[in-house]
């Protein structure tokens, strides 16, 4: 019997040092940077307080976690208030589960109607 692909859990790591802010995803022992998905040129992504780049941050997570640049786009000013303002300037983790569930929270059907992304097929 063959064993069924697990989705790999996606880690969302940011860090703050001497050469600015940096954010990647961790996937399966992988890491690249998070693509930024909106139209807004940003230098950097931002978090720890609320703005555009925080805005660009929370957007690109949730397209990553969702494969939905539609949902992204829909839940991203929300998310901004609601986590990635709280999180602590110096640096952050997240998961694709912690966001997925957050966004099951404020609405169940942009879950259930999100595309599994490739990468956690």
């Amino acid at each position: 019997m063959a064993a069924t692909a697990q989705p790999q859990t996606a880690h969302y790591v940011g860090v703050a040092d001497w050469w600015g802010r940096h954010v990647w995803v961790e996937r399966g022992g992988v890491r690249g940077a998070l693509p930024a998905c909106g139209e807004d040129l940003i230098a950097a992504f931002g978090w720890g307080c609320r703005g555009i780049a925080a805005r660009e941050l929370a957007r690109a997570i949730l397209a990553d976690a969702t494969g939905s640049p539609a949902v992204a786009e829909r839940w991203c000013r929300e998310l901004t208030h609601a986590v990635i303002a709280q999180l602590p300037r110096t640096g952050f983790e997240l998961t694709d589960v912690e966001i997925l569930a957050w966004l099951a929270e404020v609405d169940v059907d942009a879950v259930d109607g999100a595309q599994v992304p490739a990468h956690a097929a």
